[in-house]
């Protein structure tokens, strides 16, 4: 089994998130991506509840072929970090190949993750170009992380959308329209829940 892993807040999860997955299980020739709500992550503070993210996930998932939701990060108590999540993978299925899918801004900061060389030693990484940042410079981080971490990773083709969690939440909070976005049953999820919206007052 040939496993993509994206991890992150997904609050919301959006058509960025989708692209970044479905180009990965292409290029790579993926049998899975599995989506991984993280509980208590390091560096931010979502707005939706745990269970909710969880739900936009799987709705946003709902009926793709190669796409899954995972909840094994939101039912780990503590800081969420990737490299508990590998050796919990790698601990049940040691057989598994398995390439965790990053934005190439956060490329440049893998240095800094906990233990960034165990992360190295137990996945690949699949980058995708994000908005604004430059291909060669991500080629030449790559180069650096591979000599420096041991890291091997490989540049998706196809740039990243130019959409993110923070402009999905400012369009819900004003009233606006989430189309292009999010999917729709995740639009409706929002929109049913009052997620994001501004506080009355």
């Amino acid at each position: 089994m040939y496993t993509g892993l994206m991890g992150g807040t997904f609050d919301p999860i959006h058509l960025g998130h989708l692209h970044i997955a479905a180009a990965a299980l292409s290029q790579l020739g993926l049998d899975r991506v599995v989506f991984l709500p993280d509980g208590d992550p390091p560096h931010k503070r979502p707005q939706a509840t745990g269970a909710q993210r969880l739900r936009m996930a799987r709705l946003a998932c709902e009926g793709i072929p190669g796409f899954e939701v995972s909840d094994m990060e939101l039912s780990r108590t503590g800081t969420t970090y990737t490299v508990d999540t590998l050796r919990a993978i790698r601990a049940r299925c040691p057989g598994e190949r398995l390439v965790y899918l990053i934005g190439s801004d956060t490329l440049f900061y893998f240095h800094t993750w906990k233990t960034s060389q165990e992360v190295a030693a137990l996945c690949r990484m699949a980058v995708v170009l994000r908005p604004g940042c430059d291909r060669a410079e991500v080629e030449a981080r790559q180069r650096a992380l591979a000599q420096s971490h041991g890291l091997d990773s490989v540049l998706l083709e196809a740039p990243g959308l130019d959409i993110s969690s923070h402009q999905v939440r400012a369009a819900a909070a004003r009233g606006g329209s989430l189309e292009g976005l999010v999917p729709p049953k995740v639009a409706e999820y929002i929109r049913d829940q009052g997620l994001y919206a501004e506080p009355a007052g």
